[in-house]
């Protein structure tokens, strides 16, 4: 399962990162949403896990921007800010989960459970 992870913490990202690796999953991390858009570009993926607050682009805005693109890449939106508009205006954009911060890896990843292929 190839992920793309982005968020502009660099710890985050690498903790994500490492944890991800570790299952098994090949990842792109990115600690800017705008370099994202290009990793968009240039390959597919089968997961997107994105921070919500980040600098130039916010990830309401890419993840309008990869439903643009990718219409059926599962996104999973990470943040700090619990807020009820912000997770509803997110699912109705099109995000599959909302995972608050600080996040449990362990947790995370059985989300990410349910975007997996399944194998017959």
């Amino acid at each position: 399962m190839n992920v793309l992870v982005v968020d502009d913490d660099p710890v985050i990202v690498k903790a994500l990162e490492i944890r991800l690796q570790k299952e098994g999953f090949e990842v792109k991390a990115t600690l800017d949403p705008k370099t994202a858009l290009e990793c968009l570009e240039e390959n597919e993926y089968d997961l997107i896990i994105s921070d919500i607050v980040m600098p130039y682009l916010s990830g309401i805005e890419l993840l309008s921007e990869i439903k643009r693109a990718s219409p059926h890449t599962p996104i999973i939106l990470i943040s700090a800010l619990d807020q009820k508009e912000l997770i509803l205006t997110a699912f109705e954009l099109g995000a599959q989960d909302f995972v608050v911060k600080p996040i449990n890896l362990d947790e995370l990843l059985l989300r990410i459970t349910k975007y997996m292929p399944k194998v017959s």
